[in-house]
């Protein structure tokens, strides 16, 4: 646990990019740079957490590098639903309601 002050610097400056850089929009939350920022973001807090032992935070780093992985995953394999701005993404109904007169 040598290079936890260190690692915890790194990985929230590996949050911060990613979020400063999602909310600017230089990156989408389907760029797999957005989701690997977050991955290790999530894995360098993980390594804090653990000594001494934060359970709070360690299962909510273990989950958000799980659901960065599960987004590199989509990303990889072209699951639907990778680009909500892409055509037929959604509920799939693009008609209007329209009452009759």
């Amino acid at each position: 646990m040598a290079y936890s002050s260190g690692i915890g610097i790194v990985a929230g400056i590996c949050f911060v990019v990613a979020f400063g850089a999602l909310n600017f929009g230089v990156l989408k939350s389907v760029s797999p740079l957005y989701q690997v920022l977050n991955f290790l973001g999530a894995t360098g807090f993980t390594y804090t957490a653990i000594s001494p032992f934060n359970p709070g935070l360690f299962v909510l780093e273990v989950v958000w590098a799980g659901v960065a992985v599960y987004g590199l995953w989509k990303i990889r394999t072209g699951r639907p639903g990778t680009d909500p701005g892409a055509p037929g993404a959604g509920s799939g109904s693009t008609s209007s309601v329209s009452g009759s007169s």
